[in-house]
C-alpha cells in the first residue's frame, strides 16, 4: 500500500461543490482516496475503521461543535481540516482548521494547499509549517492589520525594498496573494488572534 496516498474526506452540502472538488482532485498529481460525509457524527462513525488524513470542510459547518471537533482531534491527532471559504467566514470556526483555501483560489493553490496539510497531517507543526521566518511573521502581522509597506518598513527598521521582498517570500510560501487571504491564514495558525483583526476592513 502507498504511504503516502492521502485519504480525503470531503463535507460540504453543496453536490456542486462536492463534484467540483472530486473533479479537481481525481484529475491531479495527488493520490488520494475521495470519500463524501455528511456530517461531524458521521465522520466520527467512520474514523474507527477507516482512514482520513484530510477532512476538507465549508467551516460553517464547525458552528457550534467546537467539542466536537476538538474530540476528534483528541482521538485522532493525525488528522487535519482544510476550510474551503465560500464567501462567508465565520469567525469561531477558523481556529479548528489547520488550513484553507477560497473559491477564488487557482487550482495549483488549492491542490498545493490540500497536498502541503496531507502531507504534514502525520507530523504537524500547525503553527507555522510553510516555514515562515520570524522576520516575515513580523511582516505578516502587520500587513493583516492593514499597514502599508512604509508603515512596515518604519515599524521594523527596514527598507521598503525588504519589506517588498519578504511580502514575496511570504506568497511563495503560502501561496496567498490578498490581504484577506492572509487574515484567514494568520487566524487559522494563530500567528494571530481572532480579537485582534478588524475583519469588517478586509
Amino acid at each position: 500500500m502507498n504511504r503516502h496516498r492521502l485519504h480525503i474526506a470531503i463535507m460540504v452540502h453543496s453536490q456542486i461543490i462536492y463534484e467540483g472538488l472530486h473533479a479537481v482532485l481525481s484529475q491531479s498529481n495527488i493520490d488520494c482516496v475521495i470519500c463524501k460525509v455528511d456530517s461531524l457524527d458521521d465522520l466520527e462513525n467512520i474514523l474507527p475503521s477507516k482512514k482520513v488524513d484530510l477532512l476538507i470542510i465549508n467551516p460553517l459547518l464547525l458552528v457550534n461543535r467546537e467539542k466536537d471537533v476538538r474530540r476528534i482531534r483528541k482521538n485522532h491527532p493525525n488528522f487535519s481540516i482544510v476550510g474551503i471559504h465560500l464567501g462567508i467566514v465565520d469567525n469561531h470556526s477558523l481556529a479548528l482548521l489547520d488550513s484553507s483555501f477560497t473559491i477564488f483560489d487557482t487550482l495549483e493553490q488549492v491542490l498545493s494547499r490540500l497536498q502541503k496539510t496531507g502531507t504534514n497531517s502525520e507530523l504537524k507543526f500547525p503553527s507555522n509549517d510553510d516555514n515562515l521566518t520570524e522576520r516575515e511573521l513580523d511582516v505578516l502581522t502587520q500587513l493583516v492589520h492593514g499597514y502599508s509597506n512604509k508603515e512596515i518598513a518604519d515599524s521594523l527598521n527596514i527598507s521598503i525594498h525588504t519589506v517588498v521582498t519578504h511580502r514575496k517570500n511570504i506568497t511563495v510560501k503560502t501561496g496567498i496573494r490578498s490581504q484577506s487571504g492572509l487574515t484567514i491564514y494568520a487566524i487559522s495558525k494563530k500567528i494571530i488572534q481572532i480579537e485582534d483583526v478588524d475583519l469588517q476592513s478586509h
